[in-house]
């Protein structure tokens, strides 16, 4: 079992990575291969237009990093999303790569490596409420739906300071245990 981290942050070594790298901890010694990958070290361009019949989508800006990226996330069986929340969504790394997702996810051969994949989030944010997660885990949610894959879980951390979420016992350890959940769970018959 493959899972793959889509880092969407920015901030190399911030709260969000910190937390993947929790999950893809517990994943890995749930028996998984892990890797991860920083979105902002890509060259991945917006969305072009698209055409209505979805099954006849072009990605007419293939020209960039998303092609190779795709393929490794397509083998990965579980993705990571992690995520700050930033003006009440994901980062913008995160959602022009999703926004490309749209190219494939209804056009043969990718139609059907997308469907069963399982997806986790790993969100932080600055503020104290905590029902500041919801703005990155409720449309990722309705976004494993259209591709019809597995919602497996999320953490989420209200924390501002870099690294300071090195000192959340609690997020740290439901990361870990979110990781190895996941991969359980991807080992279950869908149901």
């Amino acid at each position: 079992m493959n899972v793959l981290a889509l880092l969407g942050s920015p901030r190399k070594g911030g709260n969000s990575e910190i937390l993947a790298d929790e999950v893809l901890w517990g994943a890995a010694e749930a028996g998984a291969g892990t890797a991860k990958v920083h979105l902002d070290d890509l060259w991945i361009r917006p969305i072009a237009e698209v055409m209505d019949n979805r099954a006849k989508r072009e990605d007419t800006r293939s020209d960039d990093d998303f092609p190779g990226l795709l393929e490794r996330f397509l083998d990965a069986q579980i993705v990571v999303f992690a995520t700050p929340v930033y003006w009440a969504g994901v980062t913008a790394q995160t959602k022009c790569f999703i926004d490309r997702l749209s190219a494939y996810a209804w056009r043969p051969p990718y139609a059907e490596r997308f469907k069963g994949k399982g997806y986790a989030v790993a969100c932080t944010f600055a503020v104290k409420e905590l029902e500041h997660g919801e703005w990155v885990t409720k449309p990722l949610q309705c976004c494993v739906d259209v591709l019809g894959g597995r919602y497996l879980g999320d953490v989420c951390a209200s924390v501002y300071k870099k690294g300071a979420v090195r000192e959340m016992a609690d997020a740290l350890h439901a990361a870990r245990e979110l990781g190895a959940k996941a991969v359980e769970q991807m080992q279950e018959p869908a149901g």
